[in-house]
């Protein structure tokens, strides 16, 4: 005779049995495939706390392989975003907490209505946190870099 465990096992074995599998449906293929050709155009919407200007001449800057244009309509790529400005506090200057500004942003593809990527940055820096610039600056460099070294 079965015991207790035997027979609910052999019930839910022979239930996952009958049950019907339906194929996963596959998802479209990205046209970008994490990747943006180089050349492409991009447009750079207004963001909080200014965080646009330092983006746009970061891409400069770093000389990214793309166009910055000033009209949403010829553009390839959107890049939206915000930029947080966060309180002085005693306690985050002696301990060295938190980022003082910190910014996130994502490119979107308006043709495919897809997210292309997303990126954050911070401002603190862990080494010679008093000597150091931070800021919006610091924050668009450093989402900047990562953006170059993920997309191109």
């Amino acid at each position: 005779m079965m015991n207790m465990r035997t027979a609910l096992a052999v019930g839910l074995l022979l239930t996952a049995l009958a049950a019907p599998s339906y194929p996963a449906k596959k998802k479209p293929d990205s046209p970008y495939k994490g990747r943006v050709p180089q050349n492409s155009t991009i447009f750079i919407a207004s963001m909080q706390g200014g965080l646009d200007g330092f983006i746009a001449a970061e891409i400069l800057k770093q000389k990214v392989p793309v166009r910055v244009v000033t009209e949403e309509t010829v553009a390839d790529f959107i890049m939206s975003g915000i930029s947080l400005k966060e309180d002085d506090h005693w306690y985050n200057v002696v301990f060295g907490g938190k980022d003082k500004n910190e910014g996130n942003i994502r490119i979107l593809s308006p043709k495919t209505k897809e997210m292309i990527w997303a990126g954050e940055a911070g401002d603190r820096s862990l080494l010679l946190p008093f000597y150091r610039r931070g800021g919006e600056r610091k924050v668009a460099d450093r989402i900047v870099r990562t953006m170059m070294k993920d997309l191109f």
